[in-house]
Parts: C-alpha cells; structure tokens; sequence
C-alpha cells in the first residue's frame, strides 16, 4: 500500500483561504443593503468627529502656548523645541505601541482554523500587514501635524514635518514588523521604545539647563524626506519576503494580546489594557540570584520590600520615573504650562503616571490573590502596605517638579501641594 499522497495544485493558498472564508461568511450573513450603508454611515460619522476633536484639541494647545508665550515670562523653550520634543515622543510611543500589538496576525479564529493548515502564511497576513504600512504612515503624518500646529509652527515647517513624520512612522513600523518573529528582539525593541519615551523631557531638560531657546523643529528636507521614504520602501519589501517566518507560536501570542486589548477598550478597562500591554513586552524570564533581605522586618516590612524589588527590576519602569520627573521640570519652561492650571495638570498627569508605575506589585498581587493571603497580614494593613511604593514613587516624581518652581517663585505652597497629591 501506498500513503496518500496530497497534490500541490489541489492545496488553497493563504489568499484563497481567505476568500473562501469570507464568501462562507457572506452566506450566512443576514445583513442587508441597508446594514451596510448604516456601517458605512458611521465610519465615517465617527471619523470626521475625530477629525473635528483633534483640530480643535490642537487649536486650543496652540492659543494656550500662544498665550503663554505673549506674557514674555522669559521660558526657554520655543515652539521648535517643543515640536521637536513632542514628535519624537510620539514617535518613540508609536514604535513601543505596535511592537507589543504586533504589526501583522491573522486573529483568534485565524490562528485557531487558518494557521494550521498547509497554505502559505504571506498570503494569511496581507490584510494585516497592509494595514500596518498604511497605519504606519498615516499616523505618524498625522500626529506629527496635530504637534506642529499645537507648537505654532508655521505652514512651510509644518508640511516639512508632516513629510518627516510620515517617512519616521512606516521607518519604525516596519522595523517592529521585521522584529516581531523573534520574541527577544520584540521584547528589546519594546523596552528601547520605553526608554526612548522617557529620554524625551529628560533631553528636554539638557535643554533647559543649557539655555539653548534655539531648539530647531523635526522637519527634515524633503530630499531627506524622501531618503527616508526610499529606506523604508526597501525594509517594507524585506519585511514583505519575511513573513513566512512567522511562526504559530508568535501569531498566537498576538492574538491572545489584540484580543485582551480589544476587550479593555471595548470596556473601558485600563488595568487591564496596561496588564496586556506590558506582557506583549515583557521578556523571557530570568534567572535571578536570590536577595537575603536582612533589614526587612515583619510581613509589613516583607510586602514592601517586594515591590520595590519588582519596582527595580524593571528598567523601563524606572526609565519612565526620572522621565516623568524630568517632564515636571520640562513644562515650567513651556508657554502655557508654566505656571497656573496648565502646570497643575501636569503635575497631576505625571504624579498619576508615576504611582501608577510604583503599582506593579498590587497589580500583580490583583491577578493572584493567593500571593497576598500568604503574608500573615490583615486586608486593611495589606493594602495600606501596598500603597507604600506607589505613594513614594508619586512624591518623589512631585517633589523634584516642585523644587524648581519653590526655588524660583520663592512660593512654598508648591512644595505643599506635592505633598498632599
């Protein structure tokens, strides 16, 4: 007897796979013409409200940076400075984003009825990785307008940096599609972007120590726009030949974090979006040399002992700590956000941000429970012990945003204020 053979030409590609897919779902569908105009409808209701909230958000920041710069408070940063500074976080924030998402998967049900069959996985995928070069672009190009007009920048500089934007965000798109076979390399990309996010107002803070006013906007050439274009195109079709190396395991991994994201912000659930969010970047375990922890006492003591430990563990947390503290100091020279309301919000924003980065522990504690009903400590003393880490990370992001506005207004209810948020 002889084993069945499968002929090659009898097999579906990953493109008629799809097709096949969708015309099975098309057929069960009861949706009408009507439905289908409706859908339409409302894409493109809800994008122009989008449209419409993000041009005015950007009109009101650039009145209010207007503004600020008109009272001649004698600020250091000027409106290229902080287009400059505000681009590249966006930028770094962009990369770290779709790093962890994943550029290119198939979905759930993909990985579940498509990945195991013999079609090829580029044929899969298109819809996917089509998206992500046209994502890639569009919101790099936009987000970059959005900074620029905020800035005040006027329209030749602005159009110069809409083109950089855009060539910035397909470069860094397509450099985490061709890590995003390789879990280490993702992982690494991911913690880079972190830290690239937090290196930001700490740049900007050189800045303001050196006293250089004269910061000049992200706005290349358009030769060098082009340029840019032309190497990105180049890594796209790298990226392209690629994708058969994606393996099951890394299309599993990012649909079981498109789908968790999904559900958080479908649910409006932000623990659980920074949990799936911060588990698509996190590496492979290691292995660590155990601490003796000889000056912990008590389980009070032990508890938060740990989080500290977890807290410093993790670089990318503490990257994002001296750039929030940075970020604090950074506003005070901004038109607008020098002083009043405008620094206040900031001051809130980045004491949130960094007791939210010293809450590791109690959210993970969150997800096991069994870890904290261990510690012989009642659930009052338990949470009160859990808070020790994030109140403390929250104070000293404050208190280093505080002390320049006491040094310099001579006003200690600044100091204050720190100390009661």
């Amino acid at each position: 007897m002889h084993a069945p053979r499968t002929d090659p030409d009898e097999l579906l590609t990953g493109r008629e796979l799809r097709r096949l897919t969708v015309r099975a779902a098309a057929a069960r569908a009861d949706a009408g013409p009507g439905e289908i105009v409706v859908d339409v409808a409302y894409a493109v209701v809800s994008v122009a409200l989008a449209t419409v909230w993000v041009v005015g958000l950007a009109t009101m920041l650039r009145s209010s940076l207007d503004g600020g710069a008109a009272t001649g408070s004698g600020q250091v940063l000027g409106p290229g400075g902080v287009q400059a500074l505000g681009t590249a976080a966006l930028l770094a924030f962009l990369a770290g984003t779709v790093v962890r998402l994943g550029p290119v998967g198939v979905g759930s049900a993909g990985v579940r009825w498509w990945v195991p069959t013999p079609a090829d996985r580029r044929g899969l995928v298109v819809p996917s990785f089509v998206r992500a070069v046209l994502l890639g672009g569009v919101v790099g190009a936009v987000g970059t307008a959005v900074v620029a007009v905020a800035a005040g920048l006027d329209a030749g500089p602005s159009l110069r940096a809409v083109l950089t934007g855009g060539a910035l965000g397909l470069l860094l798109v397509t450099v985490a599609g061709l890590a995003q076979p390789s879990p280490r390399a993702a992982a690494v990309l991911a913690r880079a972007s972190d830290v690239a996010v937090a290196a930001v107002p700490v740049a900007g803070l050189a800045l303001v120590a050196a006293g250089r006013p004269g910061l000049p906007a992200l706005a290349a050439p358009p030769l060098v726009a082009v340029g840019l274009l032309a190497v990105a195109a180049v890594l796209v079709l790298r990226w392209w030949r690629g994708l058969e190396s994606l393996g099951a395991t890394v299309l599993r991994a990012q649909s079981a974090v498109a789908d968790q994201v999904g559900g958080a912000v479908l649910s409006v659930d932000t623990r659980d979006l920074g949990r799936a969010l911060r588990r698509a970047g996190a590496a492979r375990v290691r292995v660590r040399r155990p601490r003796r922890f000889g000056v912990v006492r008590g389980p009070f003591g032990a508890v938060v002992a740990a989080d500290l430990v977890l807290l410093g563990r993790s670089p990318s947390a503490l990257a994002q700590l001296v750039g929030l503290g940075a970020l604090t100091v950074v506003a005070q020279q901004v038109p607008g956000l020098g002083s009043g309301l405008g620094l206040l919000g900031v001051l809130v924003v980045a004491g949130l941000g960094a007791a939210v980065l010293g809450a590791e522990g109690a959210r993970t504690a969150e997800m096991a429970p069994v870890v904290d009903a261990l510690v012989p400590l009642g659930a009052r003393r338990t949470r009160l012990a859990r808070a020790v880490v994030p109140t403390l990370t929250a104070a000293v992001c404050l208190l280093a945003g505080a002390a320049p506005l006491v040094v310099a207004t001579g006003d200690a209810r600044w100091a204050a204020l720190a100390a009661l948020a």
